[in-house]
């Protein structure tokens, strides 16, 4: 099919609209510049998201094979790369968790000599949990309970946390109006726990990149 021609002119052209994309578009556009983002996938309602990963089709990206999911694996010789496709990238697939890293990464010999990297990126993690919507899962399932029981049988108990994810934990299943953005954002539905982050959120709590840096 014939591509239209297109007058328009841009300052700067992202190819992709994954983490990386989405954030650069955002705040390039921020600074007055005309952004252009290229995205191979489409753009997912939460509907158009596999119920199960058995639905191939609809999960797993392979054109050739008539699938045009959100999934890719990209195989290479000694790597294997797993990544998302469609707006909003990697975030339609992840699994949503937002750790910080702890002190030891900070401090590891290869970078600690070039600055107090801790310190450094502290505003910037905050920011993204920002944007990403980031709280604490108020879920324990039994198998987050015996985990925390053996950190604490071998000492470790300060290892064990709830996990920060970027999901939007109100009354399960419930619309509400934008509550990340003073309204400037897309609506968004209570979590109900249903476990199927990775294979696209049906219900529209996960706070995927669509609804926050490409949308704004």
């Amino acid at each position: 099919m014939a591509l239209g021609v297109s007058t328009t002119h841009y300052d700067w052209i992202i190819v992709g609209s994954g983490f990386g994309g989405s954030v650069s578009a955002l705040r390039l556009a921020e600074k007055g510049y005309r952004v252009l983002v290229l995205e191979k996938g489409k753009r997912f309602a939460p509907t158009d998201f596999p119920k199960n990963n058995r639905d191939l089709k609809r999960w797993m990206w392979l054109p050739r094979a008539g699938f045009h999911g959100i999934f890719q694996m990209s195989f290479m010789e000694h790597v294997t790369v797993l990544h998302g496709v469609g707006v909003g990238g990697g975030s339609l697939v992840y699994a949503n968790t937002l750790p910080t890293p702890k002190d030891g990464f900070f401090e590891a010999d290869s970078w600690r000599h070039l600055a107090d990297w801790k310190a450094e990126l502290a505003p910037h993690y905050a920011t993204a949990k920002r944007m990403l919507g980031a709280a604490e899962n108020p879920m324990m399932t039994k198998g987050d309970r015996v985990l925390q029981e053996i950190a604490a049988d071998i000492g470790r108990s300060e290892h064990w946390h709830p996990t920060e994810v970027a999901v939007f934990f109100g009354k399960p299943n419930e619309r509400v109006p934008d509550p990340y953005f003073d309204g400037e954002g897309p609506e968004r539905v209570g979590c109900n726990f249903c476990g199927a982050c990775m294979t696209g959120c049906r219900v529209g709590a996960k706070n995927t990149l669509d609804r926050n840096y490409l949308y704004l």
